[in-house]
Parts: structure tokens; C-alpha cells; sequence
């Protein structure tokens, strides 16, 4: 398999996992690194279930595809996507007022979601 689609397809598979997240790819032939861009920035950073799955992904596409890389980023990072090849957004997640109720936890290797309620009194 060719090492972008097996990117894409494990980029689709995690972002099934993690609807809030977005992923942009870039290939930098010069060094042979595959640049992913994660976003939003906060939940790249505190979501100790998706951190794990980013590091099994690494892992498993390094043995797979040495000698090219792969380099997970932020949007803060100091490597940047100028030219995005490919953008996976869930469709759900881009203008939707749940986009924040939502939260996921890893458990025993079991991934749980959490939908937070708001509740809203109307006096008369």
C-alpha cells in the first residue's frame, strides 16, 4: 500500500474516533516527511486517548515505511502546512452548536463518549 493512503486511511479511521479533531497532510519530498496538522489546539493537547492513538500510528507507519517519517503538528508548530494535500473535518462538527458538549475517554482500551446537557429554566 501506498504510504498517503495508508495516512488517509488511518487519519479517517482516527477522526471516527475523534470527530472534533482536524487533520491536514502535507508530503515534504526533500526529506521524505509526511506533516499532519492537528486542530483545535486544546484538544490535541489534553486528550490522553487520541495522544496514544497518535503514537501507535507513528510507531506502526515508521516499521512500515522507513525510511520516510511522519510528524504530528499543531497549529502553533513551528513546521507549517503551506499546501494541504487532503483536509478531514467531520461534517458534524463544523458548524454544530454539540461541537463542545462532547467528550471521550479511554478506559480499560474501551473508548467512552460523553454528551454534556445544558439545562435552561424559562421563568414566566
Amino acid at each position: 500500500m501506498d504510504s498517503k493512503i495508508y495516512i488517509k486511511n488511518k487519519l479517517n479511521e482516527i477522526s471516527e474516533i475523534f470527530p472534533e479533531l482536524i487533520f491536514r497532510y502535507q508530503f515534504e519530498k526533500s526529506s521524505m516527511t509526511h506533516i499532519v496538522e492537528v486542530k483545535p489546539l486544546e484538544s490535541y493537547q489534553s486528550n490522553e486517548a487520541y495522544v496514544q492513538y497518535e503514537a501507535d500510528f507513528m510507531f506502526d507507519f515508521e516499521n512500515e515505511f522507513f525510511p520516510e517519517t511522519i510528524l504530528f503538528v499543531s497549529e502553533d508548530s513551528l513546521t507549517q502546512i503551506t499546501q494541504p494535500e487532503f483536509t478531514i473535518q467531520k461534517e458534524i462538527f463544523r458548524s454544530s452548536p454539540l461541537k463542545a458538549k462532547y467528550s471521550f475517554t479511554l478506559e480499560k482500551e474501551e473508548l467512552f463518549c460523553v454528551v454534556s446537557e445544558d439545562n435552561y429554566a424559562f421563568a414566566a
